[in-house]
């Protein structure tokens, strides 16, 4: 079962890559990046202790059931509403990127609208479904997709184009002080433990947590990774010029004995998978969020009809997603982007001190 932990977060991780957030790291380069990253690795590394362990006492139960418990249904509305709100967009965001980006680098004379409109209709559908469906659909595809993912950066990192002097350079700022920004950007990496938040219903009576050392880790490997390659790769100073930076990336690479030769088709099939299977697992959180503000809802992790209320909620959703990829663009996505980042990376943190809060108050009262 400590699998279901891990899903998330490795899924999280990787999908930081079409996030902007190497981008905006990058932006800080000279300017406190390093420092930011090694503030964001402590944060991340604490909250996810602190989650984890919080919630190991609370065995099956998700946050709007340890809500419950605890706190006036008014206060659980609105806690479930901002939930459902940041998940759908963080979700959103993703999604229109990669439409934009399959215009970009698959095929320019492609419809951006016609591109998401297929992307969230999949999407959409899939998020109706069960949780226990969701967590496999999950599964299958971190199993199919993730070493793929490494294979990817494996070879980046092996690549005789990288060059280490760049890379050198840009680690000898670590000496500037951290920026709010890049921070919460770096953090971003290690927020897969909040899909606990739903996920936790998942697990039985007598689960533990095990082997969390592995997820600062595989976090911090990650975003050493997804900063310092792309320097290595454009330099100190041009790296500055892509807004894709990962995929301009990925274009450098070649696969000499492969029959697809150019690694760029691989990065955006293997990120597409990944998109859709974000998309829809946001989407379903999001959807269970909203209908765990309402007092008498009872959640069912497996339930064998899908009820209408899931069409209508996504349905919604869709159309709201819509809506935002007629509004955004490449320059004020980012913008969009950056600030998300910040406020997600406080109101995850007030959700991780409160329900470790509530589990200390359920071990003295038990």
């Amino acid at each position: 079962m400590n699998r279901y932990v891990f899903y998330p977060f490795i899924m999280v991780s990787f999908i930081n890559l079409l996030l902007f957030v190497p981008y905006i790291l990058i932006q800080a380069r000279f300017s406190g990046a390093v420092t930011s990253m090694i503030v964001g690795s402590v944060i991340g590394t604490i909250f996810v202790y602190m989650y984890t362990g919080a919630l190991a006492r609370f065995p099956g139960k998700g946050l709007p059931e340890i809500l419950k418990l605890h706190c006036p249904q008014w206060l659980v509305s609105i806690t479930m509403i901002c939930s459902a709100i940041m998940w759908w967009f963080g979700t959103t965001i993703i999604v229109v990127t990669y439409a934009l980006l399959i215009n970009r680098f698959f095929n320019p004379d492609a419809n951006p609208t016609l591109i998401l409109i297929m992307l969230i209709l999949a999407c959409g559908y899939a998020a109706t479904r069960s949780t226990l469906s969701v967590m496999y659909v999950i599964e299958i595809g971190i199993i199919v997709n993730a070493p793929i993912i490494i294979f990817i950066l494996f070879k980046a990192v092996r690549s005789t184009q990288l060059n280490w002097d760049s890379i050198h350079v840009v680690a000898n700022y670590v000496t500037e002080m951290p920026t709010l920004t890049a921070v919460a950007a770096a953090s971003y990496i290690f927020t897969g433990y909040i899909n606990l938040s739903l996920f936790n219903r998942l697990l039985p009576p007598n689960f533990r947590f095990k082997f969390r050392w592995v997820y600062p880790l595989f976090g911090i490997l990650i975003l050493l990774v997804s900063f310092f390659v792309p320097i290595g790769f454009h330099g100190t100073v041009a790296v500055n010029e892509y807004i894709y930076i990962w995929s301009i990336t990925a274009d450098s690479l070649i696969m000499q004995y492969g029959f697809i030769e150019r690694v760029l088709f691989l990065f955006l099939i293997v990120f597409l998978n990944l998109t859709l299977i974000y998309t829809m697992s946001g989407w379903h959180q999001a959807m269970e969020s909203i209908k765990s503000s309402f007092r008498n809802y009872k959640p069912e992790i497996d339930s064998p009809r899908t009820p209408i209320s899931n069409y209508v909620i996504v349905g919604i959703f869709i159309v709201l997603t819509f809506l935002y990829l007629q509004f955004a663009n490449e320059k004020n996505g980012i913008i969009i982007t950056t600030y998300w980042l910040v406020v997600r990376m406080f109101v995850e943190g007030i959700i991780v001190v409160a329900v470790f809060i509530l589990s200390r108050w359920r071990s003295k009262s038990t």
